[in-house]
């Protein structure tokens, strides 16, 4: 990896997470504490991406050192009550999640264990990762649900090739379409009004997609029936098209991975490359990504709700259509991510933190293998 303006602040992020042991980050964050989203083993993520883009064994030592401490403290209980944009609290189900619960903690065990070539981390966690307790959780979604855990282990049949995780990844997919009730509705999902990535239909289709190209899976025609009829039904803007936050609240609007365009357009860029290039999905990622870059600058500068999330967008579009001008506008916002607040509550976190801007950092010089997260890699 070549020396630039990215590198160094990846580096001089690395070192700052570095100085935070877990039991500092229990004084500075909110729970859920373990989690891979908002806390220790999501650092140990970037801990490990840093190993892999860096080629170093600093960082992947840094990794097991903090996933061992992770793992050896304390769960963090069935529901977590987050602060809401500093006005108030909300619960959500921690057991089980992929982003929330042990599950993301495992995923990050099987990745730092299989790097280290070492089979008795991975194959502990693995044991645990598709154990059928977290397979029965009824919920559909990607952060708190199915949708998830199926992304997770789509990602990780990738990176290891581990047999075990087939199985368990076709069983996820069959009952993730089995709450899609289409058999009631002509909408897939029908009962689940939310649009975006993170709680919505989005999340379910991508989670659909992504397992599909990652193992073969053969998915069956109502699924690229459904996201033909979700790319038209977008909501023309001055600029590109987007989608409300809930389909009964037409005048909500986010901007951000989590509930906005950013999030759709990995959906999109996915469908395109998995569906022969079908033209439909180019037209409706290039419309979101001009919904975007219209928009007014970005306070925070974290993956879900900031500007490292559209950033990552900017880098998804510019795979697809590299003539475009997207490769400038993931500059622009990585810019604004480099300089952004943090969500107080997790501000080392990977997806409120600086450990998201720093994976967004490591990417910056090698923009064909970018990955967000979790969501690509």
């Amino acid at each position: 990896m070549k020396n630039s303006k990215w590198k160094s602040a990846a580096l001089s992020g690395l070192r700052e997470l570095a100085e935070y042991s877990y039991d500092k980050l229990l004084l500075i964050h909110s729970p859920p504490h373990r989690s891979i989203s908002y806390g220790g083993a999501g650092i140990a993520y970037a801990f490990w991406k840093a190993a892999c883009v860096l080629d170093s064994p600093e960082w992947l030592n840094q990794a097991r050192f903090l996933i061992d401490h992770v793992a050896a403290a304390p769960e963090d209980g069935r529901l977590a009550k987050l602060p809401l944009h500093e006005a108030g609290e909300f619960d959500v189900q921690v057991e089980d999640s992929l982003f929330y619960g042990n599950r993301g903690l495992q995923f990050a065990q099987i990745l730092i264990g299989h790097a280290e070539d070492n089979p008795n981390l991975y194959e502990k966690a693995l044991k645990l990762f598709i154990s059928p307790e977290s397979k029965r959780m009824k919920q559909q979604e990607l952060l708190q649900g199915i949708a998830g855990r199926l992304i997770g282990c789509a990602l990780l049949y990738r990176q290891t090739a581990l047999t075990d995780l087939k199985s368990y990844g076709d069983a996820l997919a069959a009952d993730l379409m089995e709450t899609a009730n289409i058999s009631d509705h002509n909408i897939p999902w029908a009962d689940n009004h939310r649009l975006g990535m993170a709680h919505g239909r989005a999340g379910n289709y991508y989670a659909l997609l992504r397992w599909s190209a990652e193992s073969g899976y053969k998915l069956p025609e109502w699924v690229y029936n459904g996201l033909h009829d979700y790319a038209v039904s977008a909501i023309p803007q001055k600029h590109g098209i987007s989608w409300p936050i809930d389909e009964r609240e037409e005048s909500r609007y986010m901007n951000s991975w989590c509930n906005g365009a950013p999030g759709l357009i990995l959906l999109w860029e996915l469908a395109y490359r998995t569906s022969n290039n079908d033209p439909l999905f180019l037209d409706t990622a290039l419309a979101a990504g001009e919904y975007c870059v219209h928009l007014g600058a970005y306070s925070y500068g974290h993956l879900c709700c900031g500007a490292a999330g559209v950033s990552y967008a900017m880098l998804c579009l510019n795979r697809i259509n590299p003539e475009g001008p997207w490769l400038e506008h993931a500059y622009r916002f990585a810019e604004q991510a480099r300089q952004g607040l943090m969500i107080k509550h997790w501000r080392m976190s990977l997806y409120h933190g600086l450990a998201g801007v720093i994976c967004l950092m490591l990417d910056l010089d090698n923009v064909q293998e970018a990955q967000q997260p979790i969501m690509e890699g």
